[in-house]
């Protein structure tokens, strides 16, 4: 439990943004569009809105725009919840299934109400056709910041989900010779080489062209730059994340346990709540991580605790990737230095630790049937 002097400093943050917001004449956002809603990051966003009882009265509204097959299951989930509207989302139709979610929000037409969208969906996922994949990236950020940007008299904001990847790519040494801050760049992915840099190369192109189409059109923009996320998944449809498949093959035993620099995925779901509905982060672009990666042998460790507790599993299969050192910035070491500006930026926000996340996610994942090979 978080010491007096530190919970002290952290009310003092949240009322000092609260009187901040009022003297501004801020309003917080009460409707919210989130793209690629029923996928591991998305469908936490839309959590994460829910449970916010600042943000959640009787005017919320939140659009969930998914795959046009996906539509019937993500209305079945959400059944329950009045204030949460499904629709169809179509990444490469131009922005057209943008627009009707944005029009859809009759109340927005009056600019008295503020809207949130936050761009999550993009695909990430190992493909022999990773051009295309890149390619189709890139064009879902620019058609929807075009279509925002269509709609000046509609309050509207935007929090694109892009990535360290969009901060730096493999080997790349930091601006300040020491660890990674917004102010990098990633330079070196290029289109074509393979899946990797492809989907790296996207990130950066898609963030670079939506800040470029924020600032021509005056549009209030964030960007977002979580690295690798882990952690629990709120439903069994999100097995189908590049994340989760990746654990469940460590858990397994098919593949070593790698040491990445991550974050976890609720955090990162709070961290896009708190930025899409706080004055202070437009024109901001925060990365979300934590600040070192967390050895692979003691994140193996943590995969095996969880298999010994549950008594399920083999965890004797469990191993750890020991020949990686982490590249330009050695395993232990700061990577990134995004700490303190989560902090100031996000009201007092941190990140959970890496042991925590791992142990979370390896508990849902074996109690939930995802790791087939142990059954």
């Amino acid at each position: 439990m978080p010491s007096p002097p530190i919970l002290l400093s952290l009310f003092l943050c949240c009322y000092s943004s609260f009187i901040l917001n009022h003297a501004l004449g801020f309003s917080i956002p009460r409707k919210f569009i989130i793209t690629g809603a029923s996928g591991y990051l998305g469908r936490e966003i839309v959590n994460s809105i829910l449970t916010d009882e600042e943000i959640m009265n009787k005017d919320t509204e939140i659009v969930c725009l998914v795959r046009k097959n996906r539509v019937e299951s993500e209305q079945t989930y959400w059944r329950s919840k009045e204030c949460i509207k499904v629709m169809a989302y179509d990444m490469l139709d131009g922005g057209k299934t943008v627009d009707e979610a944005l029009v859809s929000l009759s109340s927005l037409q009056s600019g008295e109400e503020q809207c949130c969208i936050f761009h999550v969906a993009s695909i990430f996922s190992p493909t022999e056709d990773h051009e295309k994949m890149a390619l189709e990236n890139v064009k879902g950020a620019v058609d929807l910041m075009n279509v925002v940007a269509k709609f000046p008299t509609i309050n509207t904001r935007v929090v694109l989900t892009s990535s360290m990847a969009g901060v730096r790519g493999t080997g790349q040494t930091p601006l300040n010779g020491m660890h990674y801050t917004e102010k990098d760049w990633n330079t070196v992915s290029r289109l074509g080489v393979n899946w990797g840099s492809s989907y790296q190369w996207s990130k950066v192109e898609s963030e670079q062209k939506a800040w470029d189409i924020a600032k021509k059109n005056g549009v209030k923009f964030t960007s977002l730059c979580p690295s690798f996320i882990f952690g629990p998944p709120l439903s069994a449809e999100a097995s189908q994340s590049f994340s989760i498949s990746t654990v469940s093959k460590w858990i397994n035993g098919e593949s070593p346990v790698q040491s990445r620099l991550c974050v976890d995925v609720r955090d990162v779901a709070k961290a896009h709540v708190l930025a899409g509905t706080r004055p202070g982060t437009i024109g901001e672009r925060i990365i979300v991580s934590t600040e070192s990666r967390l050895p692979s042998i003691e994140m193996a460790d943590e995969l095996k605790k969880m298999a010994i507790q549950l008594g399920i599993g083999k965890p004797e299969k469990i191993h750890a990737d020991v020949n990686f050192d982490g590249g330009a910035i050695k395993i232990g070491c700061k990577e990134v230095d995004c700490a303190g500006r989560m902090e100031e930026l996000l009201d007092g926000f941190t990140v959970r630790p890496v042991e925590e996340t791992m142990r979370d996610m390896a508990k849902t994942l074996l109690l939930n049937n995802k790791v087939d090979n142990f059954m």
